[in-house]
């Protein structure tokens, strides 16, 4: 997650192999998804890609450790730094568009004019196998770059 926005896809892709990702698809329609570990959780990387202004949206969805309380410790310990360095905010509860009675925890920061951080947990995703889908992972990182 360490790319910069406005990089290039090559950059991107190159810089994320040196932490030890691997791609998981050929770069598409400016889209480029790539599989590694995050905070030593396997993660499904996508990064989002403008033709001209480089990087403008990364994500990062995190695998459940099998276990809700260490999986909701560690959203906290994520939504507490986050708190730290970008400053306070309100935890909302959200109800699932798809599923009646599925909320999901969010939270979202906006450290300046043209980024919005999104920190999301689906708790009912913690019971499920961990695959390279990321709708199956309960922690959810998610930038967007708007310039």
């Amino acid at each position: 997650m360490s790319a910069t926005f406005g990089l290039s896809a090559a950059r991107t892709q190159k810089r994320m192999e040196n932490s030890g990702a691997v791609a998981l698809d050929f770069l598409r329609d400016g889209k480029l998804n790539m599989k590694g570990t995050f905070e030593h959780r396997s993660a499904i990387f996508m990064f989002g890609f403008t033709h001209k202004g480089g990087l403008n949206h990364k994500a990062a969805y995190l695998a459940s450790s099998g276990n809700s309380a260490s999986d909701e410790a560690f959203y906290n310990a994520l939504r507490a730094a986050y708190n730290a360095r970008f400053g306070r905010t309100d935890e909302r509860a959200l109800q699932s568009v798809r599923v009646r009675g599925r909320f999901t925890q969010q939270s979202t920061w906006k450290p300046n004019k043209n980024t919005i951080i999104t920190l999301s947990y689906y708790p009912e995703n913690t019971s499920r196998f961990p695959g390279d889908s990321p709708s199956g992972r309960p922690i959810r990182i998610i930038y967007n770059y708007t310039k």
